[in-house]
């Protein structure tokens, strides 16, 4: 290093840049500079610290005065480092400070470590070259509620990548997403006034899907978060955070014909009744998979769940048929549990026959600003 890097912060200020930088970065890395933190200057002032594992990149700026900074930032193993902050004692300032030697001497009171540093300018940027054809606003806590909704429905199953993440596209003033795995579906829609109508539909990787569910989560009740999306790129910014990722490289299939029509088949329920019944009557089983038989009558639902080695466990449950005919259909109960998890005070259920896709959604108020539809595949009982 020809410039002498050397910055000195609070223990508590520094160790949050770095845990937030540090969620993407692996521990395990076959190219050694991935395991480090990019320390450099942010372009408005103050330090920017940035990890990655190629396909998504953290960023996190911080009022930290530094000094010697050099063009392409220092690097620090990450891992390390966060460790070491850790354990430090809290409200002490900590000193970063390069020498020669191609270190980092990190102080703290008597503690002194010297931590191994690789080029910045081996440091891969996830950066646009080109100005992103798509960028807009909308709250923060609006986006997170939809990633939320959704992304229980996200298929780790690496054969059909396509479906390892979230389907984000636009129409009109609608941002809509979507999540699936083939056996269920999950669907939020939030209009946003002046919509990304020149936004290409794309799919957000799981990975960057839940970094960005604990940065939102983060965040400020009222912050803005900006979205700006091309071909194969998408970058979220909110406060001091940024986030950059690849999208996965496939179409996501026309989820659209999944969704099965209104039917006259057709209850309403309290989702909390609901999902309590399905966790007990569930214990009786302890196969992954397990089925719960549902027979939808015109005031209660009956739950079985039965198992040739423990038994079997029953449960009903008040609902009001708005019209249409009994049908008894079976489901996952996991699958069911998980989805009813996330919908709250009442909901509606639309049933065609015993083997035909069933249609959730909460019972929206006026107020409501998104959208939500579910979809589970029943399972033979």
């Amino acid at each position: 290093m020809t410039e002498t890097f050397t910055l000195t912060a609070p223990r508590e200020a520094l160790l949050a840049v770095v845990e937030t930088a540090l969620a993407p970065v692996e521990r395990k890395n076959t190219i050694p500079v991935l395991a480090n933190l990019l320390f450099d200057a942010d372009p408005e002032g103050g330090l920017r610290v940035s990890g990655t594992d190629l396909d998504v990149m953290t960023s996190v700026t911080a009022v930290i005065e530094h000094s010697g900074m050099p063009e392409q930032g220092v690097t620090m193993p990450a891992a390390l480092l966060h460790d070491i902050l850790r354990k430090l004692p809290s409200k002490a300032d900590v000193t970063l400070k390069a020498n020669t030697h191609g270190q980092v001497a990190l102080t703290c009171g008597r503690s002194r470590f010297n931590l191994q540093t690789l080029p910045g300018e081996d440091w891969p940027r996830l950066e646009e070259k080109t100005e992103p054809p798509a960028r807009f606003t909308l709250p923060a806590a609006k986006f997170a509620a939809q990633l939320t909704a959704v992304s229980f429905a996200i298929s780790t199953e690496e054969t059909r990548y396509y479906l390892n993440g979230v389907y984000l596209h636009a129409i009109g003033d609608q941002l809509i997403a979507v999540a699936t795995d083939g056996h269920r579906l999950g669907r939020a829609i939030y209009s946003i006034g002046d919509g990304p109508t020149e936004m290409p539909g794309v799919i957000i990787p799981r990975k960057t899907v839940g970094l960005l569910a604990s940065a939102l989560k983060a965040a400020d009740k009222q912050a803005e978060l900006a979205i700006s999306v091309s071909e194969n790129r998408i970058c979220f910014e909110t406060g001091a955070v940024r986030i950059a990722s690849k999208l996965i490289d496939g179409t996501f299939p026309d989820y659209v014909r999944v969704i099965p029509p209104a039917n006259p088949n057709r209850w309403r329920f309290e989702v909390a009744a609901l999902l309590a019944a399905t966790e007990r009557v569930s214990i009786i089983s302890s196969a992954l998979g397990r089925a719960v038989k549902m027979t939808w009558g015109r005031d209660s639902v009956e739950l079985l769940v039965t198992s040739p080695d423990t038994g079997e466990g029953q449960d009903m449950v008040d609902v009001i048929a708005d019209d249409g005919d009994d049908v008894t259909i079976g489901f996952n109960a996991k699958y069911l549990g998980e989805m009813l998890s996330h919908i709250e005070g009442a909901a509606t259920v639309n049933l065609g026959g015993p083997g035909d896709p069933a249609r959730f959604a909460p019972l929206h108020n006026d107020d409501d600003e998104i959208d939500l539809t579910f979809v589970l595949m029943p399972m033979r009982v």
